[in-house]
């Protein structure tokens, strides 16, 4: 299928690795010209080196999208590179834990009643606090040329929560919620605005932990990956599918929502888990 992507502009937040990485490739792969975004400038260029070896149009942008001046610039660089954005993935995002560097696989999820109202604010400002930033950002002209498209990345665990992940789950909540009520705020306009959300995804970050893990829990093969996943999806992370998502996965739906074929999809939510979420929708 013709995704109808070539020459349209785009920009991954979140982008220098795992699932942001695999959706620049993708939407590079279908003919965008791709505007990578990460914090380490390093690992940014080189994504975005990556697509243009592979014949691609592509840039880079780095910063913090957490903060408001920051945010303002990246969007504005992101601009430049091609005159313009026409499809926003907001992927960047992560809990506050992740952003310690002393955060080992016993204490990544902090009991919801010591979790600091500090985390709360960071987590919220990296997921919602960034996406509605840029969204204020690029939406006026995508209004005017009468054409966009805004992909939000969600989580499976805003619609079925687990014990803690306190600071995470409202926040991935409220991308899910926010996504639908944007849509209605756009009717009219030429955009669509939608929400993928993943399940456990095994990104390099993914599989590192999840190994860490199973040799604290002194479990057998914890050094094979494919034995450690079939157990992790089956005991611990239940799903009918019996093993996790790969970047690629989510890459997919989402080169998918910002294609002109998926005009009629439009402020909905879309599991990408595996089955893992027990409701209906």
């Amino acid at each position: 299928m013709d995704l109808e992507l070539k020459d349209k502009r785009a920009l991954v937040t979140g982008s220098s690795s795992g699932i942001g990485a695999a959706i620049a490739r993708t939407l590079s792969a279908e003919g965008a010209r791709v505007v990578v975004h990460g914090r380490d400038e390093a690992r940014t260029k080189a994504v975005a080196q990556s697509l243009i070896d592979a014949g691609a149009e592509a840039g880079f942008v780095t910063g913090d999208l957490s903060r408001e001046d920051v945010c303002a610039e990246v969007a504005k660089e992101a601009a430049a590179f091609f005159g313009g954005i026409d499809i926003l993935v907001n992927n960047a995002g992560g809990m506050a834990a992740s952003s310690r560097p002393d955060t080992t696989a016993d204490s990544f999820n902090r009991p919801w009643l010591e979790t600091p109202w500090n985390d709360w604010l960071w987590t919220y400002e990296q997921n919602v606090g960034s996406s509605v930033r840029l969204i204020q950002a690029f939406a006026p002209a995508m209004i005017e040329r009468g054409w966009g498209r805004i992909i939000n990345l969600s989580s499976a665990s805003a619609t079925q929560t687990e014990p803690d992940l306190a600071d995470y789950q409202p926040a991935k909540a409220a991308i899910t919620n926010m996504t639908s009520g944007l849509a209605k705020s756009l009717a009219g306009t030429g955009i669509t605005v939608n929400a993928a959300s993943p399940g456990t995804i095994a990104t390099e970050g993914v599989r590192k932990g999840f190994m860490e893990w199973a040799a604290q829990l002194g479990w057998e093969q914890a050094d094979d990956w494919d034995a450690m996943e079939r157990r992790f999806a089956t005991e611990m992370f239940p799903q009918p599918t019996s093993h996790f998502g790969r970047p690629e996965d989510i890459a997919r739906m989402v080169a998918f929502l910002a294609s002109p074929q998926a005009s009629y999809m439009n402020g909905s939510n879309y599991r990408v888990d595996g089955g893992m979420c027990r409701s209906v929708n």
